[in-house]
C-alpha cells in the first residue's frame, strides 16, 4: 500500500474501525472481533485499526481489509506501550499488515530503543509508518524520523495534554496545521457531530473503537452516574448575603438547611462549609457560587464577596468531593433535573444580590470551556444601565421604591426578551429574592408588554431553596461538563 492508496481509501470512507475489545472482555476473542469488524466493512468502512499479531493475522486474512496494526506491551521503567520495540515490530511485520502504528512521543523506549530505528526497519519492509502522537511537537519529531501518516491517538493520555471528556479538537486542529501528510483523528469520539468538525478541521479521517466495538467501554459509557449512591448529600450556596448549607438524602429531599450572613473573609467561610459537613455527616459537595468557576476554583468574582477570586472549592480544601459551579448555572441544572422541565431547553433567571442567569439544553449546562456561564448581568438595558444595576437587590437595597421597582419590572421584561431572541428557552424559570418578591408578577409583565417568541416564565418550584437544590443536584446528578 502507498500513502496515494491510503489517500484514496479514505477518500471514499474517512472512518476507521478501531476493532478491539477491553482487556478481559468477553469479546475478546478472534472469532467474536473478526465478525465485528466485518459489521463495519458491510456498512463502507474501508480500513481497520487492530491491535496484537493473532487478532491482525486472523481479521486481516477474513475480511482482505488493509490494516493498521499495532501492538500493545508493557516494559518495566517506561510508559510507552504502543508497539515499543523491534521486537513488536517485527512481529506485526510478520501479519502482513499495510501500516504499522506506534507510539511517537519523546518518551524514553525499553531498552534505549530509538523511534527512528522502529520507523527506518518498518519503510524498509515496504510497510507505511503510523505515528501515534499526543502534541505538536510528537507530530513534528515524528514526521522528521519519515513517519508516513499520524494520528492524535495519545492526545490527552500523557503528560504533554490534558486529558478532555471528548476529543481533543483543539490537537487535531494543531496536527494538521503541522504537517500536510495524513492526520487521522482518534480518542474518545462518540457522537457523529464530532467526526464531522474532525473532518472540517482537515482531518482526513477519523478512528473510532470503544463507540463502535467495544460494549464494556459503551456500557460503562451509559452507566456512568447513572445510580445515586445511598446516603446524605451536602449542598453549599454561597451568595453575595447569605451562605446557606442544605443536607439532602439520594432522592433529592431536603433533610436540613441553616445560613448564616456570608463571611467577610475566604478563611470564615471555608471553616464553616467544612464545620458545617463534619456535623451533618455528609459523604460530598456541591456548591453553587457566584462568579465563573472552573475546576473547583473561582476565576472572576464580583467585589461583593470579599477574597473570593482564586478560592478553590476542591476534595484537598473542603475535606470531601466536591463539585463547584457558578451558581445561576448550577440552579438552572437543578431545574433541569425536574419531571416538568428534563429534556427541555431550560433558563434560569435567578435575580437576588446580583442577576444570575444560566442554560441548560439536551441534560447538558451551557457553558465555555473554561466553565464560563452565559452572562446577563453586565450587558446594558435600553436605559443605559446594566440589568444587575437594574434588578440586582445590591442596588435595589432592602425596601426599594416605586420608582426602583418601576425600571426594574421594565429591566425583567427586557430581560426575558433578551433570552428569548438569544437563546430560544422553551421555559423560563425565575428565582433568588428579588425574583420571588411579591411586586415582580412575570406572568403580570410579560402579558402587559406583549414580549414576542417569549418563552413561558414560571416562578421556581424550589422557591427561595432553589440554590440549594441546585449546589445538591450538583452532587447528586454530577451533570456534564466540558473537556
Amino acid at each position: 500500500m502507498t500513502l496515494a492508496d491510503l489517500r484514496r481509501l479514505l477518500a471514499e470512507c474517512p472512518l476507521v474501525a478501531s476493532v478491539q475489545g477491553s482487556p478481559r472482555s468477553p469479546v475478546e476473542d478472534p472469532a467474536t472481533l473478526l465478525r465485528l469488524a466485518q459489521a463495519s466493512l458491510q456498512e463502507g468502512v474501508k480500513i481497520l485499526r487492530l491491535e496484537g499479531p493473532e487478532y491482525v493475522r486472523t481479521i486481516r486474512e477474513g475480511t482482505g481489509a488493509p490494516t493498521m496494526g499495532l501492538y500493545k506491551r508493557w516494559y518495566e521503567g517506561s510508559d510507552v506501550y504502543v508497539t515499543p520495540t523491534l521486537a513488536e515490530v517485527e512481529a506485526l511485520l510478520a501479519t502482513g499488515c499495510e501500516m504499522v502504528a506506534l507510539d511517537c512521543t519523546d518518551r524514553p523506549r525499553p531498552g534505549g530503543t530509538r523511534l527512528g530505528d522502529l520507523i527506518a526497519a518498518i519503510k524498509a519492509a515496504g510497510r507505511l509508518v503510523m505515528a501515534d502522537c499526543d502534541s505538536p511537537e510528537s507530530v513534528r519529531h515524528a514526521m522528521s524520523l519519515g513517519a508516513d501518516f499520524v494520528s492524535t491517538t495519545l492526545a490527552g493520555y500523557t503528560d504533554a495534554r490534558r486529558l478532555t471528556t471528548g476529543p481533543d479538537m483543539a490537537m487535531i486542529r494543531e496536527a494538521v496545521a503541522e504537517t500536510d501528510a495524513p492526520v487521522l483523528a482518534e480518542g474518545r469520539f462518540q457522537f457523529p457531530w464530532q467526526v464531522k468538525t474532525a473532518l472540517r478541521m482537515g482531518a482526513a479521517g477519523v478512528v473510532i473503537g470503544g463507540a463502535l466495538n467495544d460494549p464494556i467501554k459503551q456500557t460503562r459509557w451509559f452507566m456512568k452516574d447513572l445510580v445515586v449512591k445511598p446516603g446524605r448529600y451536602g449542598a453549599i450556596d454561597l451568595g453575595g448575603t447569605w451562605l446557606r448549607v442544605g443536607v439532602f438524602d439520594e432522592t433529592w429531599t431536603l433533610l436540613h438547611s441553616e445560613r448564616i450572613p456570608t463571611p467577610p473573609t475566604r478563611h470564615g467561610r471555608m471553616d464553616w462549609i467544612r464545620g458545617k459537613s463534619r456535623e451533618f455527616g455528609v459523604q460530598c459537595l456541591g456548591i453553587a457560587t457566584g462568579g465563573v468557576v472552573w475546576n473547583g476554583m473561582v476565576v472572576e468574582s464580583k467585589s461583593w464577596v470579599p477574597e473570593h477570586l482564586g478560592t478553590v472549592f476542591q476534595e484537598e480544601f473542603t475535606g470531601l468531593p466536591t463539585l463547584a459551579m457558578n451558581d445561576g448555572l448550577a440552579t438552572a441544572w437543578g431545574h433541569a433535573n425536574l419531571p416538568e422541565y428534563a429534556g427541555r431547553r431550560v433558563a434560569t433567571l435567578s435575580i437576588g444580590t446580583g442577576v444570575g442567569f444560566g442554560m441548560v439544553n439536551e441534560h447538558r449546562p451551557i457553558m465555555g470551556a473554561l466553565g464560563a456561564q452565559p452572562r446577563l448581568n453586565d450587558l446594558r438595558t435600553s436605559t443605559g444601565r446594566t440589568f444587575e444595576e437594574l434588578l440586582g437587590g445590591l442596588h435595589l437595597t432592602e425596601s426599594p421604591n416605586e420608582e426602583q421597582k418601576k425600571f426594574a419590572r421594565l429591566a425583567f421584561v427586557e430581560a426575558v426578551r433578551t433570552v428569548a431572541m438569544t437563546h430560544f428557552p422553551e421555559r423560563i424559570v425565575l428565582c433568588g429574592g428579588v425574583g420571588l418578591s411579591d411586586w415582580l408578577d412575570p406572568r403580570v409583565e410579560i402579558e402587559r408588554h406583549t414580549i414576542q417568541s417569549a418563552a413561558p416564565v414560571d416562578r421556581s418550584p424550589f422557591g427561595h431553596d432553589a440554590g440549594l437544590y441546585g449546589a445538591a443536584a450538583l452532587a447528586i446528578f454530577p451533570p456534564p461538563l466540558p473537556g
